[in-house]
C-alpha cells in the first residue's frame, strides 16, 4: 500500500509514460485512479493496527505454548528425582528445597495459568481475524489490486 500525502494545492506526479507495445501502438496506458476517502483511510488505519495486534497474540501464542511444554517437561524432570532434597525451587537468585508434591502442584498451576492465557490469546486472536477479514472484503471490493492487504 503506497500512500502520498500531497499539501494543500499540490498536483499528484503523472505516471510514468507507457513502454511496450501499448506504447508502440499509441495506446495510452492508465492506471485507475482511486480516491481514498476518509472513511476508507479509517479502515486502513484500524486494519493496520489489527495486523500488529494479530502479530503480537501470534507470538504470545508461540510464548505460552513454549512455557506449557517447559512446565511439562520440569514436572517429568521433578518426577524422575530419586535424590533426597534433589529438587529446589528457585525464588529470585536463591534456591529452596521442596517436596516432589508441592514442585508438581506448583508446575500444574503453572500449566493451567499458561493453558487460561492461551485460550484468551486463542480467542482474542480469532475474532481479530475475523475482524480482519471483513476489512478486507470492503477494502478490496472498493480498491481491488490497487490494495495489498496480505502479509
Amino acid at each position: 500500500l503506497k500512500l502520498v500525502w500531497l499539501r494543500s494545492g499540490a498536483r499528484a506526479p503523472s505516471p510514468a509514460p507507457a513502454r511496450g507495445l501499448e506504447a508502440a501502438m499509441g495506446d495510452e496506458v492508465h492506471q485507475k485512479d482511486i480516491e481514498v476517502q476518509k472513511d476508507d483511510q479509517v479502515r486502513i488505519n484500524r486494519f493496520s493496527r489489527l495486523n500488529l495486534r494479530y502479530d503480537e497474540l501470534d507470538e504470545e501464542i508461540q510464548a505460552l505454548k513454549k512455557s506449557v511444554q517447559t512446565y511439562k517437561d520440569a514436572i517429568e524432570e521433578a518426577e524422575g528425582c530419586m535424590e533426597e532434597n534433589g529438587l529446589a525451587y528457585r525464588v529470585g537468585e536463591a534456591y529452596t528445597p521442596m517436596e516432589e508434591d508441592a514442585v508438581t502442584e506448583k508446575l500444574g498451576a503453572l500449566i493451567e495459568e499458561a493453558e487460561r492465557g492461551l485460550r484468551e490469546r486463542t480467542d482474542q486472536i480469532e475474532e481479530t481475524k475475523s475482524e480482519m477479514d471483513a476489512l478486507k472484503k470492503v477494502l478490496y471490493s472498493k480498491f481491488g489490486t490497487s490494495i495489498n492487504l496480505e502479509k
